[in-house]
Parts: structure tokens; sequence; C-alpha cells
């Protein structure tokens, strides 16, 4: 298992609290009326500070009091599948403390602290939202070795990069999209790569970290993704 750097949070520049307050001002313009309902029930519940970046150790504890999960600090690394899942059966969600220098503001291929607190965080502050994030953690770790890399990508096409239909609408609801300026708009304008949401064709979708992807996968309805997963 990997271990979570436990080095203090970086300090942020002036530079960097404005490209914070940029992307948060930027992305809620364009989500605001495409985001689903249950996300902005949850980005109500995280009181995400607008104007400068947020402290890790005083997130985790407010996160902490609502639903019993806490940060560690990830700094700017993508974690090994594995160990993610680790991380996350012990109920800890890896953050980052990296910002995207304002150049890259559009998109970055490192998992900056914007895409985990603007994408990730306002859902895991709702316990629907946790207990599929939790069967998703334990069939992963049940799966063999060899086959996990499907759980994997069935995270990656849901939680990181799904679309979910809600009021007749495709909509954002993965994290990456929720978060990236440049691919929210771009998987938006693309109906033609839409593809029903399925176990198979999720899990053995193509992951692209550093592009945006060929194909997005439209759960209908979060009761879609709960009866996929309930039996895990």
């Amino acid at each position: 298992m990997t271990t979570l750097k436990n080095a203090p949070q970086r300090s942020y520049s002036e530079t960097d609290h404005d490209t914070w307050r940029r992307l948060i001002a930027r992305q809620l313009s364009l989500v605001k009326d495409a985001a689903p309902q249950m996300y902005w029930e949850g980005f109500e519940r995280l009181k995400l500070d607008q104007q400068r970046l947020p402290v890790q150790e005083e997130m985790s504890e407010r996160l902490y009091n609502l639903v019993g999960w806490r940060l560690s600090n990830a700094q700017d690394e993508y974690l090994k599948p594995v160990d993610w899942f680790i991380h996350l059966r012990e109920r800890h969600f890896p953050v980052t403390d990296y910002i995207r220098p304002p150049e890259d503001i559009e998109f970055t291929p490192l998992p900056d602290l914007f895409h985990e607190y603007f994408g990730h965080l306002a859902w895991m502050t709702l316990p629907r939202y946790l207990t599929v994030v939790d069967r998703i953690t334990r069939k992963y770790l049940a799966t063999p070795e060899e086959d996990r890399q499907y759980i994997a990508n069935f995270w990656w096409f849901t939680i990181e990069f799904g679309l979910i239909r809600e009021d007749g609408k495709v909509r954002p609801f993965g994290a990456g999209l929720l978060s990236s300026p440049g691919e929210f708009q771009y998987s938006m304008a693309h109906p033609e790569l839409y593809k029903p949401f399925t176990f198979e064709g999720a899990s053995h979708g193509t992951s692209k970290p550093y592009a945006f992807h060929d194909e997005y996968f439209v759960i209908d309805g979060f009761e879609q993704l709960e009866a996929v997963t309930a039996d895990w």
C-alpha cells in the first residue's frame, strides 16, 4: 500500500487563490442549470469558500462531522487503483493540494484540488452516494487481481466521468466532468458519444486521463446505479 503524505498542506500564492476564484465562478456559471439536484444538495452541505482555497484540515473535520469520512493529503499524485480503494475502505478520501496554473484553467491532466473539492466532495457529503462508493470499493477489493481493472473502469465511467439522466435531460454526474470547464462543455456538445449505461459497457470502457473521452455512459437516474451495485 502506498502511504499518503502527511506533510502540511502547501502554502498558496494570491495567484493560486485567484485561480481558485476564477475556476469556482466559471464552473458554477457553466453547471448551474446542468448539474443534477443531488449534487446541489451536497454542494450546500459542503459549504465551500468560493474566495479562498480550502484548508484541508478544516474540510476534513467538516466531512467527518457530516458523514464520518476524513480527507488525506495525496499532494499531486495519481494513486494506483488498489491503493485508492484501500483508502476508501478506511473512509479516507485522498485529495491533492495542488492547484492548476492559470494557463491550464480549461483542463489539467493532474487531479488538482479543484477537481477534488468541486467535483467529488459535494457528492461525498451524501450518505446515499457513499453507499454506492462503499459497494464499488468492496467489489474491487473482493475481485481477483486479474479482473480488478473492470471495476476500476466502472468507477471511472460513473464516479469520475459518468453522465446521468434527470427530468428528461442528460446531466454531468462524474467529478471529472463537473470540475473540468473544457471536458464538461465537450461532453455536453457531443451527444453522439453517449451510450446507455450498463455494467458491461462501463467496465470495458477505455479511460483517458490526459485527454477528452471518446465515449460517455448515461446512467438512467441514480436509482439505476444503486440497482446495478445492490448485491455487491
